[in-house]
């Protein structure tokens, strides 16, 4: 006799607000303007270089953008990932990246506090705790938060979107 098991994975992203102090607000907006920065110079190098191979990127650029960036180590990992999956469909376009445009944290810079509905966050000031507002659907999706969550800053209001599965 066979069982049939099934394993079907489903991925859903919880949005939750966060209530920044206007000093949070502050780090957050530098934090993803220095990181869209360090992205613009990453792809300038993988531009010149013909270089869009994440791994092979990284060794390029690392610790040039590490020490010129100021960033956390993660961070400009992070980046070099951003950077390298934005030439997957196309190394025709030279790749650039708005001052504001999201950017992807994971588990070494971004904690989440469900219980308390806070997060701890890697910023350029350091790393700050900040309250979000969710809904009970959204504290129910973060019970299964897993892999990178994004910073996006929509209308002035910074968010964070979460990957759950």
């Amino acid at each position: 006799m066979f069982e049939l098991c099934y394993n079907i994975s489903m991925k859903l992203t919880a949005k939750v607000k966060l209530q920044t102090t206007p000093e949070q607000h502050q780090a957050l907006l530098e934090t993803i303007e220095r990181a869209n920065a360090a992205c613009n110079r990453i792809s300038e190098i993988a531009w010149e270089n013909r270089v869009f191979n994440q791994f092979k990127l990284h060794r390029l650029t690392y610790y040039d953008i590490r020490e010129s960036s100021g960033m956390a180590a993660q961070m400009v990992v992070r980046c070099i990932s951003k950077v390298s999956s934005s030439y997957k469909q196309d190394k025709k376009v030279k790749r650039t990246f708005k001052p504001h445009g999201a950017i992807a944290y994971d588990n070494h810079i971004l904690r989440w506090h469900i219980n308390r509905q806070t997060v701890s966050i890697w910023t350029t000031q350091g790393r700050l705790t900040i309250p979000f507002l969710a809904g009970q659907y959204q504290l129910d999706l973060l019970q299964y938060q897993h892999g990178e969550s994004g910073l996006g800053l929509v209308d002035g209001q910074f968010y964070l979107l979460a990957t759950c599965e």
